[in-house]
């Protein structure tokens, strides 16, 4: 039997496939890009590329009548991410809530037993210290973190109504290979283009604001972890470090280990309202999970990928 992933050669899916074909998975790889990562070279033979559109109901209807008999999962990871939903936001909320919808009723329709919903750390909005998925409900602050909750809760309904084993999966800012920071959101590009030389990177604030960055192999082991669990007491899980860090000394450790001599300007402050960290207890206990690298250490293998992604050039 297989998984699908939405979105398969994206950041956050691509790790979660690697780490599934690596365990023995069959992986299917839904995307439009048709360019694998690097990394899913090790994994090619567990894993095939399917081209669709999560948008495109009848070319996944198409799809999974061909293809029932083999999958028993699906791991839901495509939205539009952070402000850039704002940018487009008839088409890119659309994206984030009929995507989501159009997967649950794939597995709906064609009875695929088990789900996966990738959400975000954003849902809980503006608050202060640690969220903890059974002390603090969802309350976005932000249009993209809205359209996450809102498909959390649209899924644990279809759940409740037709019988679906829908899991949540809470991720908290990743980072690391495989995304390039001058392509991404402000704070992302702010924190980590030192790493790409990128230049011009100042704001008026943000060098005190605390999250909980985690390296992007420690996020997509977590929700493999999720995928493949058996018997679980709870269906929402958070997946970070639980360990808040300062947006100022990361960007001081990023420029320790990037090879550019970039300067980076923040001011005092906070960029955007966000809890500090999402506490990982439930996932330690029920899923086994456990962050294997520190901030320093992300950031240093972060740092050798880019040099060799800017070496090929």
């Amino acid at each position: 039997m297989a998984v699908l992933i939405t979105g398969g050669h994206g950041h956050v899916a691509s790790w979660i496939a690697y780490f599934l074909a690596k365990k023995g998975e069959q992986v299917f790889l839904y995307d439009m890009d048709p360019v694998p990562p690097d990394h899913l070279n090790e994994v090619a033979k567990n894993t095939t590329f399917v081209k669709g559109d999560v948008m495109d109901f009848p070319r996944l209807t198409d799809f999974f009548r061909q293809h029932k008999s083999e999958i028993d999962g699906i791991i839901h990871t495509v939205a539009i991410m952070g402000e850039f939903v704002v940018e487009n936001p008839h088409k890119n909320v659309t994206v984030n809530i009929g995507g989501t919808q159009n997967i649950l009723e794939i597995a709906r329709l064609f009875e695929i037993p088990k789900i996966v919903y990738t959400s975000t750390g954003a849902v809980y909005g503006a608050m202060a210290g640690t969220a903890f998925e059974n002390k603090n409900l969802p309350n976005p602050s932000d249009l993209y973190g809205a359209t996450k909750a809102s498909c959390e809760f649209i899924g644990k309904q279809y759940a409740a109504t037709f019988g679906l084993d829908f899991r949540i999966c809470r991720l908290f800012f990743c980072y690391g290979p495989g995304r390039i920071p001058s392509r991404f959101f402000t704070l992302y590009r702010l924190v980590f283009g030192a790493l790409e030389g990128v230049k011009g990177l100042q704001m008026d604030k943000g060098a005190d604001q605390k999250l909980d960055f985690t390296y992007i192999e420690d996020a997509a082991l977590g929700t493999a972890l999720l995928y493949q669990a058996k018997n679980l007491k709870h269906g929402t899980f958070n997946v970070a470090t639980g360990i808040p860090s300062k947006v100022g000394d990361v960007v001081k450790l990023v420029k320790k280990y990037s090879h550019f001599p970039v300067a980076v300007e923040l001011g005092p402050g906070e960029f955007m309202q966000r809890c500090e960290a999402l506490d990982i207890s439930r996932a330690r206990e029920e899923l086994g999970f456990e962050p294997k690298y520190t901030i320093e250490e992300g950031i240093q293998k972060y740092a050798a990928w880019m040099e060799k992604v800017l070496n090929k050039k």
